[in-house]
């Protein structure tokens, strides 16, 4: 993530090996892993390579599928959640601060975790374990999409969008978690392709 390696490098599994001072099988376990999650590719002939940046038609395919699933995810969580996951939900938010939003995905990645976090709790709340896990296996490919912006731009619309979101949750109104996430997820795909 923080492109140290470029889209379609070889990972050449011994060198990998001998520099993280692991043997070859948990590392092919650890690929296969990224493989699934869309970050590395395993071809025949070529072995493990660095997955390419996602194109703007995948994105917005990303998020017309985000788009279909969060905010119905948030409507239902709106009418089950409870004061545990309100609680994990601020202290989210509370991970989202100025100060991890900018810099290297080194620095970055803690805000990223905790916007994960944020739709993950979301997500449980809305005790639909299917849309869930297909929610997860989406967050990678969230996290490459951030990859494109060079400057991490509108950090405070997005704080003012979650806590709209949290606030539609505690008030346990489905329609008006549903909008607020719908209109977090089209602001978020406009500033990374404006």
């Amino acid at each position: 993530m923080d492109q140290e390696l470029a889209p379609g490098s070889r990972l050449n599994i011994d060198a990998l090996a001998r520099e993280m001072s692991v043997s070859t099988t948990p590392l092919r376990e650890a690929l296969a892993g990224l493989c699934a999650r869309g970050l590395v590719r395993n071809e025949a002939f070529l072995g493990f390579t660095v997955a390419p940046m996602p194109d703007q038609v995948f994105l917005r395919n990303l998020y017309e599928t985000r788009l279909r699933l969060e905010p119905w995810l948030a409507g239902q969580a709106a009418l089950r959640i409870g004061p545990e996951h309100i609680a994990r939900l601020r202290d989210s938010l509370a991970d989202m601060g100025a100060h991890v939003r900018r810099g290297s995905w080194r620095i970055h990645r803690t805000h990223a975790a905790a916007d994960e976090a944020f739709h993950g709790i979301i997500a449980e709340a809305s005790g639909n374990q299917p849309a869930r896990q297909a929610l997860a296996a989406l967050n990678s490919q969230v996290h490459a999409s951030r990859l494109y912006m060079t400057a991490q731009r509108g950090a405070e619309a997005t704080a003012r969008e979650h806590e709209a979101i949290l606030d539609a949750l505690l008030r346990h109104d489905p329609e008006a978690a549903a909008a607020a996430m719908s209109h977090h997820l089209t602001a978020s795909q406009e500033r990374l392709a404006p």
